[in-house]
């Protein structure tokens, strides 16, 4: 986002309310809250997201911190079902003749969707309750618009040097941050994303990649091999053995404000990305060197089929970031063409097996001379 959209989006409004539109391809939502700090929250988390100051938005966040409901307002919910909104924590819900309410008593907050509408309507007892929904609700309602468009979630980092997007897959520990801080710091290359990508195939041809934007988070086995992120390691961890690192836990958040210290060179941030080639990185620390195989596009298109692109690991099963608890995802069998069509694209670019070290170098060295000769790696 430039400085005067920023500017633009940041303004408050006639009515004390601090509003922006945030859009990604075809999906929009309009966030409209009393809480700067939330506000202000959101509109950084959200980095990729084109913002604009008030416009048209298919969908619309209405949230106050008000103190939250009273008890006679919840006190319908008592008996209500459970489910699961995200790591440890649950709510209430009720259906209702437009869509769905939600008491999500852990943080004193009032939920409610209107389908006719198009609204979302959330009472807060607290800023820090406010915080914690502001970006969430404003992003699943625009993965929610782009999944009924065909897209499909995706496990994957991603970066894109001179127009080409690489898409780096594999499940969690095989090196996906690795190789995608290190093509960022030795090639110069743009950041797309570290975790997650909705993918979708065009009517037109080829595959778009759409941002969920988020932080990253990178270990310190990670970290350390880079000397310029070697600062972000927790005092508490830097005296972790070196051979430890790479098993350590937890993982080191970085904030998208932050992303300017991962770049190099005239590198930016990206918000979408044209696929042009695959990666699966086999990162182990014992290694001494660095060894690249293709692979075939039928044995690409088995392994990211029988995993979801990555999205279902065999040993841990699906990932809990496709829990749509505002909006049902659609209907299995759509989703399974629309996953078909993605895959049936993926697998049609040029797909590589990298076998590495824990030197990013190295690593970088071999990204660069697979995605074109005369890439320059810098020191």
């Amino acid at each position: 986002m430039t400085a005067s959209t920023a500017d633009q989006a940041l303004a408050r409004q006639p009515d004390g309310l601090w509003e922006a539109t945030f859009t990604q391809a075809e999906a929009s939502v309009c966030l409209r809250t009393n809480s700067k700090a939330a506000f202000t929250h959101a509109t950084g988390t959200l980095y990729a997201y084109e913002q604009t100051g008030p416009s048209f938005a298919r969908w619309q966040v209405d949230l106050v911190v008000d103190g939250g409901p009273a008890y006679e307002e919840v006190e319908g919910f008592t008996d209500a079902p459970m489910v699961e909104i995200g790591p440890r924590l649950m709510a209430a819900v009720l259906t209702q003749p437009c869509g769905r309410a939600f008491w999500v008593e852990a943080l004193h907050t009032l939920i409610v969707t209107d389908i006719q509408q198009a609204t979302i309507t959330v009472r807060c007892a607290t800023e820090s309750a406010a915080l914690h929904w502001a970006a969430r609700l404003s992003r699943q309602a625009i993965t929610a618009q782009l999944l009924e468009n065909g897209a499909v979630y995706a496990h994957t980092a991603a970066f894109s040097l001179g127009g080409r997007g690489v898409v780096i897959g594999g499940h969690r520990g095989r090196g996906k941050t690795t190789t995608l801080l290190a093509s960022l710091h030795r090639l110069g290359a743009d950041y797309v994303t570290n975790d997650r990508l909705l993918l979708r195939a065009e009517a037109e041809g080829g595959l778009a990649g759409y941002v969920w934007p988020a932080r990253l988070r990178a270990g310190i086995g990670t970290l350390t091999a880079l000397p310029h992120l070697a600062g972000l390691v927790p005092e508490a961890q830097r005296a972790v053995p070196a051979e430890q690192r790479w098993s350590s836990r937890p993982k080191v958040p970085i904030e998208p404000w932050d992303f300017a210290r991962l770049l190099s060179g005239d590198g930016q941030v990206l918000g979408s990305v044209r696929p042009a080639m695959l990666l699966f990185p086999r990162l182990d620390p014992d290694r001494t060197s660095v060894s690249v195989e293709p692979v075939a596009g039928a044995e690409a298109r088995d392994e990211l089929l029988h995993t979801r692109l990555f999205m279902t690991d065999p040993g841990r099963g699906p990932s809990s970031h496709i829990n749509h608890w505002l909006w049902p995802t659609p209907d299995a069998a759509i989703t399974d063409g629309n996953l078909g069509r993605v895959v049936d694209a993926l697998a049609e670019l040029p797909c590589y097996r990298i076998h590495a070290d824990a030197d990013p170098a190295a690593l970088a060295e071999a990204v660069g001379r697979l995605i074109g000769a005369g890439t320059e790696v810098r020191g």
